[in-house]
């Protein structure tokens, strides 16, 4: 197993995210390939058989983006809609995840 890996518990797991290490049962009989792409029907399986965590391969950090190129191309972008008219809050809605996605800002589910 690599060092680049993280031990994530069950709770945790979300389908996309990639096996670091083959997922093993009590019995030592492979349940998921090193490198398997989890789904949703895998994250059932694996609690059906009692695993508790598995070996998630870390992504590597990224370079954080210029905050001030992302606000110009958000200016542009969103150019025909002004910021403080708190009537279209929809368009301000979606500004705000756009700007969090590009500035690869943690949100909270």
């Amino acid at each position: 197993m690599s060092d680049s890996y993280e031990l994530v518990p069950l709770a945790h797991l979300y389908p996309g995210m990639v096996l670091a290490d083959a997922l093993l049962d009590a019995r030592g009989n492979v349940l998921l390939a090193e490198g398997t792409v989890l789904s949703e029907a895998a994250l059932l399986s694996l609690s059906r058989h009692g695993v508790g965590a598995a070996p998630i391969r870390r992504t590597a950090p990224r370079d954080q983006p210029d905050s001030s190129v992302v606000q110009a191309r958000l200016d542009r972008l969103f150019r025909r809609n002004d910021r403080d008219d708190h009537a279209d809050w929809a368009t301000g809605l979606l500004r705000r995840y756009v700007e969090d996605y590009r500035l690869r800002r943690e949100v909270a589910p």
